[in-house]
């Protein structure tokens, strides 16, 4: 486990004989799978406990105000319709808020046939696994475009043993365990982005033997392509609701 661990710091930095005894290790597939789970769920700790305390704690009438207030003052400086707003229009606003907010909050005591605190526990445990199953899906599907796109730039990789080696690019990700440092945070958990792109050129090209230049074509080509089709997608649902709506 220890050698494994020195295998996995290596290629971090970008060891060359890192990526290559990862390689040489059986079952290279398997251990993907294994490094983006264990990363996965390690990486969302902070994010767990968060919701957790949040899901247990009693809903206050004075909280769920406060937070509508503090969403209301931020559209109150960016959003014209409500900087604009009429002042009769506030009042309705406010009365329908001191109406809801009531309801809210007696819908959230309804009695359960599970204790708060044991419902909310598997809620937040749910939401916590569900962590796995998408990054093991992101993992898959954008691995497998990449795959076509290196090999269609003169690559060659097996999808097994290249979506084993990508899996690496998971590591960099535990600095968004740091996110929650006030200043700090935000910016490292961007570094941790930056890095694991960067790790999973460095995996792409060792994968598919492609130089680095065509490795990141490969790796940023699938996020080019998704991306124009949801713009087409988007341009051709506005012109059927165009078409749709009588003028």
């Amino acid at each position: 486990m220890s050698a494994m661990l020195k295998t996995l710091f290596r290629t971090v930095i970008l060891d060359e004989d890192a990526f290559q005894e990862w390689h040489e290790r059986p079952n290279l597939f398997l251990r993907g799978i294994v490094l983006i789970a264990i990363i996965t769920l390690v990486a969302g700790l902070v994010s767990f406990s968060v919701d957790l305390a949040n899901r247990i704690k009693p809903v206050e009438m004075a909280d769920i105000r406060e937070q509508i207030e503090e969403v209301m003052g931020q559209q109150s400086r960016w959003n014209p319709f409500f900087r604009d707003m009429d002042p009769e229009a506030r009042q309705i606003m406010d009365q329908v808020l001191d109406t809801v907010i009531p309801m809210v909050t007696e819908l959230s005591q309804v009695e359960t046939p599970l204790p708060k605190s044991i419902s909310g526990l598997f809620q937040s445990v749910g939401s916590y696994l569900s962590r796995v199953l998408a990054a093991l899906g992101g993992w898959l599907f954008y691995g497998a475009l990449a795959l076509v796109a290196a090999n269609l730039l003169g690559g060659t990789a097996k999808l097994p043993n290249f979506l084993g080696m990508i899996a690496l690019y998971a590591i960099p990700g535990l600095l968004s365990l740091l996110r929650p440092i006030p200043c700090v945070g935000g910016l490292l958990a961007l570094v941790g982005t930056i890095w694991s792109i960067v790790v999973y050129v460095k995996a792409v090209s060792f994968s598919t033997k492609l130089d680095t230049g065509r490795s990141i074509l490969a790796v940023f080509a699938p996020f080019i392509i998704l991306l124009l089709l949801g713009i087409l997608v988007a341009i051709l649902g506005f012109i059927l609701i165009a078409i749709a709506v009588p003028s």
